[in-house]
């Protein structure tokens, strides 16, 4: 994997955000990432997370044992990875469902959010104790009809505003939503299920 593919999976490797390890003058490494056959994910993508997020703590920790807060610096840095990898447009879909296991909210929402989260990740992220995360689930392209379905009828106004936002879900969930107790809800769903019948408009008059 050359330097151009590292940076398309996890961005530039000079932003600090992105969560790469450090080197002297701001370089942040991102040569884990050699490891890894990204490319057969079904036979490699378990063991390469397995080492990447939780040997390479052990074995890190390890090396500076002198240190107080050496695991909790490990331990962050993994974190750090952790979010450039749910945040990454490119990141396989094998990868978030791993991933998702985290118990972090933040984490979780980003997740949802990624485009390349599979249906079944979204499906278990919509049952959620979060509204935040359920609602980052709905904004997602890539969610099944059936989980569309769980979240019109979502107990947070704030996870169905979000699904009366989307053009991606069916035109009969918009009308239920459209028909909601919150007018809020109703609102949104009004304007998306609008928007949408100018679009269809627009196109048969072109």
């Amino acid at each position: 994997m050359n330097t151009n593919r590292i940076e398309s999976f996890f961005g530039n490797p000079y932003l600090p955000e992105a969560g790469g390890r450090a080197r002297d003058g701001g370089e942040y490494d991102l040569s884990f990432a050699y490891r890894f056959r990204w490319d057969s994910p079904e036979t490699q993508i378990r063991e390469a997370l397995k080492v990447l997020l939780c040997n390479e703590v052990e074995f890190q920790a390890a090396r500076r044992p002198a240190e107080k807060d050496s695991k909790k610096s490990v331990e962050a840095e993994a974190a750090r990875i952790r979010w450039l990898l749910a945040i990454n447009p490119n990141t396989p879909p094998p990868v978030l469902e791993h991933l998702s296991n985290d118990g972090s909210t933040r984490l979780l929402e980003r997740i949802a959010e990624n485009p390349r989260t599979h249906t079944t990740t979204l499906a278990k992220l919509a049952n959620h104790d979060e509204s935040q995360v359920r609602a980052a689930v709905a904004e997602n392209m890539n969610i099944s009809i059936k989980t569309a379905w769980k979240l019109a009828r979502d107990e947070s106004p704030d996870v169905r505003v979000r699904l009366a936002e989307s053009y991606h879900v069916p035109v009969a969930i918009l009308r239920i939503l459209a028909t909601d107790e919150n007018p809020y809800v109703q609102q949104r769903a009004y304007k998306t299920l609008y928007r949408m019948l100018e679009e269809v408009q627009a196109l048969r008059s072109a």
